[in-house]
């Protein structure tokens, strides 16, 4: 997959793929026995389904189909390792592990290859944030730009789809596991490479709200 494929991704294209990688690297990783394997599958359609209708108010567009089913997976992935033995705390590990590990590489490659083939990054970033707002994500989550000019771009997401789909079913300690799924890209700035710095203060993990901070730096020749 390369960066153009990646940015075209639809929520339900990203949660297809995101499924089809955890349930492979679950597999790969051998933490569950052959014998329990059917099992847990079974648990995890179960309560993926339950869980699916039980958020399905918040659905209230296309875009929302994808979104809500990526975090209903969370929860089902988790609640299945917790069906067929697993402690919380392993479970957790298990599927923050699952979800993200086998993507990350690719979200990183894709994104530094992308800043870097563009001849403003700050401004090239800025503008994919901002189409993903309307395009990826849309109504269902609230945004606020409450920095916006050309050194800086301070985003406040003060409603969250993900955030949501976990209260409902009661799950909000798995919020850092889909947080964590941004590292991915975010990794994929490369400071010194593309002249811009990204900080991520406060998400719904740790608060009541997230922000992201893209900050332009000043490029200065060394001076001889």
């Amino acid at each position: 997959m390369n960066q153009e494929e990646q940015y075209s991704f639809s929520p339900l294209d990203s949660y297809q793929w995101i499924k089809k990688e955890a349930f492979a690297y679950i597999k790969a990783q051998q933490w569950i026995d052959e014998a329990l394997f059917e099992d847990f599958l079974n648990a995890f359609e179960d309560y993926f389904k339950h869980s699916l209708q039980k958020t399905s108010h918040l659905i209230k567009n296309e875009l929302d189909e994808g979104n809500v089913q990526f975090a209903v997976l969370v929860v089902a992935l988790y609640e299945a390792f917790v069906k067929i033995g697993k402690e919380d705390k392993e479970a957790f590990k298990c599927v923050c592990l699952a979800i993200n590990e086998p993507i990350a590489p690719f979200m990183e490659q894709n994104t530094e290859a992308f800043l870097t083939a563009s001849e403003y990054p700050f401004k090239a970033i800025v503008e994919i944030s901002k189409a993903r707002e309307t395009y990826y994500f849309g109504k269902s989550f609230g945004f606020e730009r409450l920095i916006d000019d050309d050194y800086g771009y301070v985003l406040q997401i003060k409603k969250c789809l993900f955030h949501e789909v976990l209260k409902a079913l009661e799950h909000t300690f798995l919020q850092r596991i889909i947080c964590q799924v941004d590292c991915g890209w975010i990794k994929g700035i490369k400071t010194e490479l593309h002249n811009l710095h990204f900080a991520r203060p406060i998400t719904f993990a740790t608060g009541n709200t997230c922000q992201m901070w893209f900050i332009k730096e000043e490029k200065i020749n060394n001076i001889q």
